[in-house]
């Protein structure tokens, strides 16, 4: 693919549309991973709306344009002078380190955007250009090689803190393997980047930090949760999340339809019986895929007995509808459920991969 010198005098994308709060973002599991960097709110959320205006099926459109006003909407400011503009558009320049558990053990380093061109109308609006760079778009499009979390621009745009920032992307990440889970406490310090002193004692870290988080997610994000600690005689070891379900898609107002994005969902039962039975057979079965490759046919056999009786009492009753005219829409339902753990998995860089998705599944609720 060729590369642009420059930003193109007509960007691919201009605004946010008429709905920029309802933007989906599909952010891969190795941008998540920027949690643990220098990053902060005003950049993550420029990020975000940048993933959330493009077409991730189609790296040919890189380019966006913030419009008037939309950039100091984002950051929730009347106006935003230049030096911190610059400011925030530099850190999105600096070289990133990103965790892609896709590849050998290690990391690498990238930045995350090409270049920006920043206009200032005579009202003193920002009129802001960016455009991926190429090192960055291996993770930016077509997120679903990679695993990734989807999400609502609106979730995190009225957020005030990066703690509840990075809180929500964790959250939201253990939703797809349980409602209920403990994580250790010097674990969710250093997540939050709280290791200082300060925090040293949990009441400490529970006051300045956890209950904020706790009322500000409440409060403005779809993400409902309660905690409490974890003791071991009278020191708190570990915190215990509890997730509310999300609500169905059509209870949320203003959330877009699963079909504004039909070309990021796996092909209907009726498109995929359309096709040549040996393309249809493969897809169906699916267990051919990359992600399979690392684990013997014991180890495959096992998860695969462990996917069918997990699905088997939720996501997969809904497909026996269709198992007359399409035989393999369980197993296809199976497969799908599989490969969406072991990329979760792999980003975790667990030290045992079959044992770590096995977990997984055994404790998915």
């Amino acid at each position: 693919m060729p590369r642009r010198k420059k930003l193109p005098a007509i960007p691919d994308y201009k605004g946010a549309g008429k709905e920029p709060d309802n933007l989906l973002i599909q952010k891969s599991n190795p941008l998540l991973s920027l949690s643990e960097t220098g990053l902060t709110l005003a950049e993550f959320k420029i990020l975000d709306a940048y993933l959330g205006r493009i077409n991730s099926h189609d790296p040919e459109k890189r380019f966006i344009r913030f419009e008037k006003g939309e950039i100091e909407r984002l950051l929730d400011v009347s106006q935003i002078k230049p030096d911190d503009l610059e400011k925030r558009v530099k850190n999105l320049f600096q070289t990133i380190k990103i965790k892609d558990g896709n590849k050998r053990k290690g990391f690498t380093l990238i930045a995350l955007f090409e270049k920006a061109e920043c206009y200032q109308d005579e009202d003193g609006l920002w009129q802001v250009d960016l455009g991926a760079s190429p090192s960055a778009m291996e993770y930016i499009f077509n997120p679903e090689r990679l695993g990734y979390l989807r999400y609502n621009l609106r979730n995190v745009v009225k957020l005030t803190s990066r703690y509840s920032y990075v809180l929500f992307l964790y959250l939201e990440q253990n939703r797809h393997m349980h409602l209920t889970w403990d994580v250790s406490l010097d674990d969710l310090k250093t997540l939050l980047r709280c290791t200082a002193d300060t925090y040293k004692a949990y009441y400490r870290f529970n006051e300045l930090v956890l209950k904020k988080c706790h009322e500000e997610l409440n409060a403005k994000t779809d993400c409902k949760f309660s905690y409490e600690p974890i003791k071991r005689g009278r020191t708190v070891k570990a915190v215990r999340f509890t997730l509310e379900p999300l609500a169905l898609a059509e209870d949320i107002p203003g959330q877009m339809s699963i079909d504004d994005f039909p070309e990021i969902m796996p092909p209907s039962y009726d498109d995929v019986y359309d096709e040549e039975a040996a393309r249809r057979d493969r897809i169906c079965k699916g267990f051919d895929s990359a992600e399979f490759s690392g684990f013997t046919d014991e180890q495959l056999a096992l998860l695969k007995d462990l996917g069918w009786s997990r699905k088997r009492e939720s996501d997969i009753e809904r497909f026996q509808a269709d198992v007359d005219s399409f035989p393999d829409a369980c197993q296809y339902a199976t497969a799908a459920y599989l490969r969406q753990t072991i990329l979760t998995a792999k980003a975790r860089h667990p030290k045992d991969l079959f044992l770590y998705v096995k977990k997984m599944i055994e404790n998915d609720e």
